[in-house]
């Protein structure tokens, strides 16, 4: 059985992030930058941020794929 998109659901919790994702999309990726700070680093200090990195990557996937499924209901 299928779950039951509630859209004003899916949107309270994107909200929750709402700022954060704003601040970012309003600055430009600085590829050199992030590259030279990432160089700095020792793999100790490093594994710990590629980790997050893709906990964030697979949560930021899993809120389109709901954002994406609400849409759908919404529209639908």
């Amino acid at each position: 059985m299928e779950n039951q998109i509630d859209p004003a659901q899916t949107l309270e919790m994107v909200e929750q992030d709402l700022t954060t994702f704003e601040n970012l999309a309003a600055k430009d990726f600085d590829s050199e930058r992030v590259k030279s700070e990432l160089e700095k680093l020792s793999k100790e200090e490093l594994l710990p941020l590629q980790m997050n990195m893709f906990a964030q990557y697979h949560q930021m996937a899993r809120i389109i794929v709901e954002l994406t499924q609400a849409l759908r209901v919404a529209l639908g």
